[in-house]
């Protein structure tokens, strides 16, 4: 059993620095067993970074009714009736992107975007000014919190996840310049000032695949695509934290050169 001193060598082992901004997507599963459970690797991962730096996660929401109202699809008036605002204070992680994130979600001082079903969670020093604000229709494209981590250098470590969960090639999907890219409506419930619950509608890229050739059930998207080429050119760190095989990425060169896969196959000129 690996002890959070151990993790904290291991991070700093694959290139992770005091000061660091850094957006960690986690397989509890690949680190293995650390004596004192996942609050011990979120506690790693902020020693690792130190008091100067921040770290960030994909939360998104367990009861995001993303699919339910996708692209004009209309929920039973009871379950629309029913469904739960959602309140960045109390709403639960989505587990498909990592049980981690619900225990970053709980570390001190943690806070946590306004978009429902694109919900990111930040703690350190640059956490407001990566999570606010965050509106509906800008998920993961400009004005979100990705952009802003981007911007800011920020650095993508995969600790056991694999390379179709590199979030922020979908930043590269949003702003790279190329035709028939495909586009979503869906709904979402949040709080009113008065404890209500207001339903607004969104538009936004499709992450499920941002054009038809990457939208085809059991093929790589574009995230894998791109993530998989990314790493053939060996402009990144890779290592061992506890038993998982991890990834460490500079988060703008990774955006660079997805946009430039995507527009150098897929633009107008291509």
């Amino acid at each position: 059993m690996k002890t959070r001193t151990e993790i904290t060598t291991d991070l700093r082992q694959l290139g992770v620095r005091t000061g660091d901004l850094v957006m960690v997507h986690a397989s509890l599963k690949a680190v293995g067993a650390v004596k004192g459970g996942p609050t011990a690797i979120v506690g790693a991962l902020l020693d690792a970074i130190g008091s100067s730096g921040t770290l960030m996660g994909y939360a998104s929401w367990d009861r995001s009714p993303y699919e339910e109202t996708l692209n004009g699809v209309r929920m039973a008036d009871e379950a629309r009736r029913t469904w739960p605002p959602f309140d960045p204070a109390t709403a639960r992680t989505y587990p498909g992107f990592g049980l981690l994130n619900q225990f970053l979600v709980e570390a001190p001082g943690a806070r946590r975007s306004a978009h429902p079903d694109a919900s990111m969670v930040a703690v350190g020093p640059l956490s407001e000014t990566l999570i606010e604000p965050h509106r509906l229709g800008q998920a993961l494209g400009n004005g979100s919190p990705i952009q802003r981590f981007v911007e800011l250098r920020g650095k993508v470590l995969l600790l056991g996840a694999p390379l179709n969960s590199v979030t922020a090639l979908h930043y590269a999907e949003a702003i790279a310049d190329i035709p028939g890219k495909r586009r979503v409506t869906y709904e979402m419930p949040l709080l009113g000032p008065n404890g209500e619950t207001v339903w607004e509608t969104a538009e936004d890229f499709d992450t499920n695949g941002i054009l038809d050739r990457f939208a085809v059930a059991g093929q790589a998207d574009a995230v894998e695509t791109i993530a998989n080429a990314y790493v053939a050119t060996s402009r990144h760190r890779s290592g061992t934290v506890g038993d998982a095989f991890c990834h460490l990425f500079d988060a703008r060169d990774i955006v660079s050169f997805g946009v430039a896969y995507l527009e150098s196959r897929f633009g107008k000129g291509a």
